[in-house]
C-alpha cells in the first residue's frame, strides 16, 4: 500500500521518508512528526476499504480473515494515524495478543520480563509499524511506552481509556476471555479485533471471536468486517497454497511423500482440478 502525498490549506504534509531527514530523539518530536505526516493509503481491494471505513466509524471492530490481506498492516495504520492526530485525545496504541502457541506452550514458562516473552509474538506489528514510521520513532514510542504490549491474560482489572487498542489472533481467544477483554474498554478509546477463524488453536473448544460477531452482531458501536482468500495481498502462492487446505482436496495417506514426488516429476503427473494452479490472472501453469 502505498501513501499519496495530500497538502492541506494550510500545512503542507510530508512523506516518512522526507521525515527521515532530521535527528529524532524524544517522544515529542516523533508525535509531532506524526502530526505532519501524510495519512492517506491506496487500498488494494473494495475490502481493504471497508475494514479500514469500518475501523474509523465504529468504536469496536471485529474482522475475520485469512493471513495476507493486510488486517496487521490497516490496523496499525489507522491507530498511527489517530494517534498522530489534532482531532482526538488519543494518547497510546496497545496491542493484545493471547499467547497460546499451537503446542499449548504458555507466556508464563519462556523466559524473560514481559516484553522478553512477547518479543516474537509481535513481530508482524514492530515490522508494519516500522515501515509507516520508521525504526527510530518506533523505538521511541515502545521505551516511552506510548505503544505497550499486555497479554490478554494480564488484562483482568484494567480500564484503557484514550487508546487505540488491537487485538490480533482472537481465533485462540475463549469466550471468557473475549468478555473480559471488551469491558476493559474505557471512555475515548476504540478497539480493533482481528483473526482467522480457520487457524483457531483452540482444539474443539469454542472460539471467543466466532461467538463475539454472531453474539455482538447490530450492537450499536459495533463494526463487521471480513476477507476472503480473493483478497489476499501477498504472493499469488499463498492464495494457491490455501486451497489445497480446503475440505475439498483429499491427502491419500496411502501414497508416500516419495511416491508423490516421483508421479509429479515423471509423466505419472495428475494436474488438479482445485485451482490451485491458476496464477493471480487466473490463467493456469502449464507443466512440462
Amino acid at each position: 500500500m502505498s501513501k499519496t502525498k495530500n497538502v492541506n490549506n494550510s500545512t503542507k504534509k510530508v512523506t516518512t521518508k522526507q521525515l527521515n531527514n532530521h535527528t529524532i530523539t524524544n517522544k515529542r518530536q516523533v508525535l509531532k512528526d506524526l502530526k505532519n505526516m501524510e495519512w492517506n493509503i491506496e487500498f488494494r481491494n473494495v475490502a481493504q476499504k471497508r475494514f479500514y471505513k469500518t475501523i474509523s466509524k465504529k468504536d469496536i471492530t471485529f474482522c475475520i480473515g485469512p493471513a495476507g490481506c493486510g488486517k496487521t498492516y490497516l490496523s496499525v495504520y489507522h491507530a498511527l494515524e489517530m494517534l498522530g492526530s489534532k482531532d482526538n485525545s488519543i494518547n497510546g496504541i496497545v496491542i493484545v495478543k493471547p499467547l497460546v502457541e499451537a503446542d499449548g506452550e504458555k507466556i508464563g514458562f519462556l523466559p524473560g520480563d514481559v516484553d522478553e516473552k512477547t518479543a516474537p509474538f509481535m513481530m508482524s506489528f514492530y515490522y508494519n509499524m516500522e515501515q509507516i514510521i520508521g525504526k527510530n520513532r518506533l523505538e521511541i514510542l515502545k521505551n516511552d511506552g506510548v505503544i505497550q504490549v499486555i497479554p490478554l491474560a494480564f488484562m483482568r482489572g484494567l480500564t484503557l481509556s484514550d487508546k487505540i487498542v488491537i487485538l490480533d489472533e482472537a481465533q485462540n481467544a475463549t469466550p471468557e476471555q473475549i468478555k473480559m477483554f471488551v469491558t476493559r474498554i474505557g471512555d475515548r478509546s476504540k478497539y480493533i479485533v482481528t483473526g482467522d477463524l480457520e487457524q483457531s488453536d483452540l482444539k474443539k473448544r469454542t472460539s471467543g471471536l466466532e461467538d463475539a460477531i454472531k453474539r455482538f452482531a447490530g450492537v450499536r458501536g459495533v463494526g463487521l468486517a471480513s476477507f476472503k482468500e480473493k483478497d489476499i495481498v501477498r504472493h499469488s502462492l499463498v492464495k494457491r497454497l490455501l486451497k489445497r487446505y480446503h475440505d475439498t482436496f483429499t491427502i491419500i495417506d496411502e501414497v508416500s511423500a516419495e511416491k508423490t514426488i516421483s508421479m509429479w516429476i515423471s509423466d505419472e503427473e495428475i494436474l488438479p482440478t482445485d485451482g490451485s494452479l491458476e496464477t493471480s490472472n487466473g490463467i493456469d501453469y502449464k507443466l512440462k
